[in-house]
Parts: structure tokens; C-alpha cells; sequence
């Protein structure tokens, strides 16, 4: 069959292969015309080289761009400068928190301006702030350095209401909450010592609870809270003080006070003569597990000016003996600095015992009641705040207690001592009664307030049916004069051991105070 006669192949609707150029070349025979791969690919990246020349060019990388950054509470206000080149139409700018578990580049803001403030830190985060910059086209280029920052938070206000309270061993803290705080941190000194320690890490809670260390047994610890918001702290709070149950291991005990802590009920001989101190008084008596043998400073006819600081209004109330007593205490402490138990019983000259019961003896002292009791709330007072504040100056690490006084006399109609029933009435003895019981109740107000800790409730109950003048005294009567008085030296009329505590009487201040101190050891004191 000839070609002019083949029939046409139907082209099912697809273009006519147009034909080839005249002195084209022919396909070889079974290849397509279809450009290669190879060819196809050439031609994408002209295509595409052509489009980007065409195109608004992007930014380039910044160089030299690097944002300064400024804090300021819970915020950062950062600033840069243009990038050279083609004009800027916008600024990304983007931060990476790295407190975070997954810590990303995010977009933080997109500005116009060579200049952003932050908002919404968290206090005490750290975080990276980094710039892209664009130009004509809308493609951000690469970014430029990065700048880290920690936030920083508003300074809280001080922690004020700081509470302590003992459970068992455990010393329980617990405050209020103070504005702009985030977290509370909680400090614990050493009061003798001086050492600081920080109790765990930062926490939001408000109470903490503290189980003081065997090191720290019987000492006296001072704790005080500081809000923080991030890094801002503010001052610490005003401390609180607890004692650690257990015992110190005092390594001096300073017997300080009057006559009725000098012993001077025992009567002579006494050990030192000019201040009537018998070395059989009370503080003697308590047992030598608890307490060494003591310092014996107390003075029969001593005042709260002869208990302070010379330097601060004391006065030495013997000659030659190196000062007031709590003179001679700051000299020892220095030469033995440790643990340390301070007794006294101080006040009652101040509210002139001695001249007033002359009175009562000799007259009718009954006008007297709202004198002396003037006396006792307004001058003995602040005598008695003078005296502890300096004491626990001195020994601010100390155990302070502090006796008082009992009641003198019994209060039947007819007292058994026949001096008493000829020059005192039952009113009289009474009143005297009344003033004691002033005196103690200003003494435990004055040393509750100052940190110290009365026994003066203990001592009142202890001899409560041993007033002189009773069945069973604690308290001597009047005496003539003290038949024990060393040969050569002149016997005191009436006996200076006349209304002071007795043998059994020394025995029961010995006894309040041995429980006071055992119950030191077996829980948590707060002042």
C-alpha cells in the first residue's frame, strides 16, 4: 500500500505535532521530543533567577545590630540601632525564655520604632531578646545577636507580723502576706554566736516549721523573713526569738540581784560581809546537772542602779569590787564567752521595803497605800525597764530569769509572832501583802517585755501559807540581833536576816527556779 493511501490516525483531540523545521534534523527513531530532566531542571533555575531578580530584595543579616536592654520591674526596654543599608520598614523582635522546659524563639512584637518596652517578665527569669529587620519586600531577614536578661521584680514591702510559736521540738513560724512579694525566704541566727544560716530554698507558703539541730540545743535562735519578688528583696522583718528545747551546757551562771537572792534570810556568818551574801542562798541550792556553781554577785541593799551599767547610770554599790554587777558580768563574758544563765531578784529597795515596813512597825503606815503605790507603778518600773533591757544587752544569748517576791506576812487576825501582835494590824499586813504583789506584777510586765522570763507567779504560789508571822514561816521574823555575828564586828539592830527568807524559803526559790530551767529543756520558749 502506498503512503498516499494510508488512512490518517485520529488524533483523539490532541494538538498536531507541528512539523519540523525544513533542514531540522529528525527525531531518532522511538525517542520523544519531551525535553530531559536534567533540561527541565536547568530551566526551574533560570525561571527562578529570573523571578528573584525581578523581586524586592529581603534584608539581609544584621551586623552590628545588638539590642541594649534596661530592666525594670517585671518588664525590659530594649534599643538598637538602624542597620546600614536599605531603609528598615519594621523590627521583630523575638525572645526565648529560657526558664522554660522547651525554650524557643518566639515573636515578641513587631515594631516601627528603634525602641520596645516588654511587659509581662516573671521576676527572676531569664530570658534572650534578639532583632530581625525588614525592608522593601515582606520577608524578615536573619537575625542578629542576642542580649540576656533577668527580670527583675518590684521590691516587696517588709514582712511585718512575724509570729513564732513552739510545737514540741519544732519552732512554727508564720507571717502575713507582704504586697509585691512572689516568695519568702527564711533566716535563722545563732543569737549567741552571731551565725546565719538560710532555711531552704525560696518558697510562696507563709509559715515555715523548724526542728532546730542537736548543735543548737538550749540556744536561744533569732529567725526574721524576707519578701522577694525575683531578684528585688526587701529588708528582712524585725526578728523573733525561740529557745531549742534541750540544754546549752551553761558554761557560767551569774547570780545577780538583792538580798533576797544574796541569801541574807541564812543569816551570819556570812561570806561576804559587806553585802550580807551567804554562800548557802538560793542560787547555790539548784542542782550542778543543771547549772555550774555560781558567780555570786547579789548584794543585800541593792537597787536597779547597782545592777546596770556604770557606763549607762549604774552605780557600784561597794567599793572596790570592780564595778555593777552587770560590770563584773560583761568583764566575765568577755574573758568566757558561752552559754550563759542570769538569776536575780531586784526591785524591792526601789520600792524602799525596808523604811516602809519601819513605818508600818512603828505607825500607821495604812495612809500610805496610794503613795507607795505611785511609786511602785511609775519609778520602780522604769528602774526595773532600765535594769533588763541592759541585761539582755549584755547577755543577749542568755537564759534570764527572773525572781520576785513573796507575800511577807500571814494575814490571820492574830499573828503568832508577838512583835507582829503589838505593832502590826492585820490591815498593815495586809497592805505590805498588796505592795509585794505590785512590785511582782511590775517585775514580770518590765522583764516579759525586755525578753527575760519571770518566775515571779511560782514564787508567790510557792510560799502561800509561809508569810511571817504563820504557823509555818518561810520568812524570819523581826530579830534583835543575829547571834551568828563574828566576834569584832558590830551587831545590826534589827538583824539585816530579819523578813528575808529562811532555810526553807531558800530552798523553795531553789526549787522554782530548778523547774523553770527543766522546763527550758522540754519545749520551745518564745520572746
Amino acid at each position: 500500500m502506498s503512503t498516499a493511501s494510508r488512512p490518517t490516525r485520529p488524533t483523539h483531540g490532541r494538538r498536531p505535532r507541528r512539523a519540523a523545521a525544513p533542514g531540522a534534523p529528525s527525531p531518532r527513531p522511538g525517542w520523544s521530543a519531551r525535553p530531559s530532566a536534567t533540561a527541565r531542571r536547568a530551566a526551574a533555575a533560570l525561571a527562578a533567577t529570573a523571578l528573584l531578580a525581578t523581586a524586592p530584595a529581603a534584608s539581609a543579616a544584621p551586623r552590628g545590630v545588638f539590642p541594649q536592654a534596661t530592666t525594670t520591674p517585671r518588664a525590659v526596654l530594649l534599643q538598637w540601632g538602624r542597620p546600614s543599608g536599605a531603609g528598615v520598614t519594621a523590627t521583630r523582635v523575638e525572645r526565648r525564655d529560657l526558664s522554660s522546659s522547651r525554650p524557643r524563639w518566639r515573636s515578641a512584637t513587631t515594631v516601627r520604632t528603634n525602641t520596645v518596652r516588654i511587659r509581662g517578665l516573671r521576676a527572676g527569669s531569664r530570658y534572650r531578646f534578639r532583632l530581625r529587620f525588614r525592608t522593601a519586600g515582606r520577608r524578615f531577614g536573619a537575625p542578629g545577636p542576642s542580649v540576656l536578661v533577668r527580670a527583675r521584680g518590684r521590691t516587696p514591702e517588709v514582712v511585718t507580723g512575724l509570729r513564732a510559736a513552739g510545737d514540741g521540738s519544732a519552732v512554727v513560724l508564720s507571717w502575713p502576706a507582704a504586697k509585691d512579694a512572689t516568695g519568702y525566704r527564711v533566716e535563722r541566727t545563732d543569737v549567741l554566736t552571731g551565725g546565719v544560716e538560710r532555711l531552704g530554698a525560696s518558697t510562696r507558703a507563709r509559715t515555715l516549721r523548724d526542728v532546730p539541730p542537736a548543735r543548737l540545743a538550749g540556744r536561744w535562735l533569732a529567725y526574721r523573713v524576707v519578701a522577694a519578688d525575683g531578684g528585688a528583696e526587701a529588708r528582712p522583718s524585725s526578728a523573733v526569738e525561740a529557745r531549742a528545747t534541750g540544754s546549752p551546757g551553761y558554761a557560767t551562771y551569774w547570780a545577780l540581784g538583792d538580798s533576797y537572792a544574796a541569801g541574807t534570810g541564812l543569816g551570819q556568818p556570812y561570806d561576804d560581809q559587806p553585802c550580807a551574801r551567804n554562800g548557802r542562798m538560793w542560787a547555790a541550792l539548784i542542782p550542778r546537772d543543771l547549772v555550774p556553781l555560781p558567780q555570786f554577785l547579789a548584794c543585800s541593799g541593792a537597787k536597779t542602779e547597782n545592777v546596770r551599767l556604770s557606763r549607762d547610770g549604774g552605780v557600784a554599790q561597794v567599793a572596790g569590787i570592780g564595778g555593777t554587777q552587770l560590770d563584773r558580768v560583761e568583764q566575765g563574758l568577755r574573758a568566757r564567752p558561752g552559754p550563759t544563765l542570769i538569776t536575780l531578784s531586784i526591785g524591792g529597795n526601789d520600792a524602799r521595803f525596808v523604811p516602809q515596813f519601819t513605818r508600818c512597825v512603828t505607825g500607821d503606815c495604812t495612809a500610805d497605800h496610794d503613795t507607795e503605790t505611785a511609786l511602785i507603778r511609775g519609778a520602780v518600773r522604769r528602774g526595773l525597764d532600765a535594769t533588763f533591757a541592759q541585761i539582755r544587752a549584755v547577755a543577749p544569748g542568755a537564759d534570764v530569769l527572773v525572781a520576785g517576791y513573796p507575800r511577807l506576812f500571814d494575814e490571820g487576825p492574830v499573828p503568832l509572832d508577838p512583835l507582829f501582835a503589838a505593832t502590826l494590824t492585820q490591815a498593815e499586813r495586809r497592805l505590805a501583802n498588796v505592795w509585794a504583789t505590785q512590785v511582782d506584777e511590775e517585775v514580770a510586765a518590765a522583764a516579759r517585755s525586755h525578753g527575760l522570763h519571770p518566775v515571779t507567779d511560782e514564787v508567790l504560789a510557792a510560799f502561800v501559807g509561809h508569810g511571817a508571822g504563820g504557823p509555818s514561816p518561810w520568812i524570819n521574823r523581826v530579830e534583835v540581833v543575829d547571834p551568828g555575828t563574828p566576834i569584832g564586828l558590830v551587831p545590826q539592830f534589827p538583824a539585816t536576816s530579819s523578813i528575808h527568807p529562811t532555810v526553807e524559803g531558800n530552798q523553795a526559790y531553789a526549787d522554782v527556779v530548778t523547774a523553770a530551767l527543766r522546763a527550758f529543756g522540754s519545749r520551745v520558749q518564745v520572746r
